[in-house]
């Protein structure tokens, strides 16, 4: 798919809409109960760990259950909960963003598993230790570059439908299955 091609930035301009969408659908329905999803600022989520424990854990067990629920994963939604807490973005707008499959492009000569760095302790070679499969770095990796730019872009732009555009024009944002 050509990044410059008008119909896939429209794709993905409708993918990004999408997904914000959802997000503020599910922000609609819960502001009776729940203020932390009832306020724009909350799309970047340092909240999340002002929360009470009870809280936190009622939030986690709802986007895993939709997360089950979509067929996605349990690994990859528990990692992109992680992820985007580190990250500072709410963990909800993450899921909606990795369920509409826009995210960073993995790289096109893929991931190697080896270390940059090779050991120097002598007495322990490096084929001691598992390597870890490629693919969960890989996926921690992606994850972790879509969701600072997300924040980047939300930051920096005054709308958060302008910086769902812009997430989705930037030249390596493609679509991604899970």
């Amino acid at each position: 798919m050509d990044v410059n091609e008008p119909a896939a930035l429209a794709e993905r301009e409708a993918a990004a809409g999408h997904a914000l969408a959802a997000y503020r659908e599910r922000r609609r329905r819960r502001r009776g109960e729940d203020t932390y999803f009832g306020s724009a600022e909350c799309l970047l989520g340092p909240q999340e760990t002002d929360a009470p424990p009870s809280e936190r854990s009622r939030r986690r067990i709802e986007v895993m259950n939709e997360a089950a629920e979509a067929g996605m994963p349990g690994d990859l939604a528990d990692l992109l909960y992680e992820v985007a807490l580190e990250e500072g973005v709410d963990p909800a707008l993450a899921y909606d963003l990795v369920r509409s499959g826009l995210g960073v492009c993995p790289p096109a000569e893929g991931l190697l598993n080896a270390p940059e760095h090779p050991t120097t302790d002598k007495y322990r070679p490096e084929w001691l230790t598992e390597p870890i499969p490629p693919d969960i770095l890989l996926r921690e990796r992606m994850l972790r570059l879509s969701f600072r730019r997300l924040r980047r872009l939300l930051e920096s732009h005054d709308s958060p439908d302008e910086a769902f555009r812009a997430f989705a024009r930037e030249p390596d944002v493609g679509q991604m299955g899970y």
